[in-house]
């Protein structure tokens, strides 16, 4: 485990990149972490930049984030061992959910959600998880749209989420599955709030 702080400290500085900030910054010198949900992510750049291309391009910047975060820990280690490979994923979520330089700013706690940052890196560390993800979380909204009448992703994404443990469990080994639940320890938090008005209200769509 000696070899992991470094790259989880490089991958904390790449997903410290405020890619959702910069974009909406660059398109309508508006803060995005004070507009809308305030989330620093893809969809409410989108949002607030009435642009769903902003949106698109903060999505692509962001899954870049924790793709490039894993690519200079192999380059650093010279290897594809696992552990610092997933430090450096996990970096990368978690310097993009708790956004150091516009939390120093705001004075408080800024960032997104850390699914595009997540994706990006398990595509180079695990890549058959990234299509399972997704098709639990289709299946999930699928489900929550038709019981509970609920269009927003917010639940089929927790859902997924945590379902990466099994699913790294069954496709991968053991190591896999905790990364799984890394990566549900610094996502999930991120939306529960969103999750719990919409499951308590029966529906609908939240900001």
């Amino acid at each position: 485990m000696a070899d992991t702080p470094l790259p989880f400290l490089l991958g904390f500085l790449l997903g410290s990149l405020p890619m959702a900030w910069l974009l909406v910054r660059v398109v309508t010198r508006q803060d995005v972490s004070s507009l809308g949900s305030g989330n620093v992510g893809a969809l409410n750049a989108s949002r607030v930049a009435s642009s769903k291309w902003v949106g698109v391009g903060v999505l692509v910047f962001d899954a870049l984030k924790g793709a490039a975060a894993v690519w200079l820990a192999v380059w650093w280690t010279g290897s594809w061992d696992f552990a610092p490979l997933a430090a450096a994923g996990l970096g990368a979520v978690a310097g993009h959910n708790y956004n150091p330089w516009l939390s120093l700013v705001a004075r408080r706690l800024v960032g997104g959600k850390g699914f595009a940052a997540a994706a990006g890196a398990l595509f180079v560390i695990r890549p058959w998880l990234v299509p399972a993800w997704l098709g639990v979380a289709l299946l999930a909204w699928l489900g929550f749209r038709a019981v509970r009448g609920i269009v927003d992703e917010a639940p089929a994404s927790a859902v997924a989420t945590v379902a990466l443990i099994p699913l790294g469990f069954v496709l991968y080994d053991p190591a896999t599955a905790w990364l799984g639940v890394g990566f549900s320890i610094l996502c999930v938090p991120k939306i529960w709030p969103e999750v719990k008005t919409l499951l308590f209200s029966g529906g609908g769509e939240c900001d």
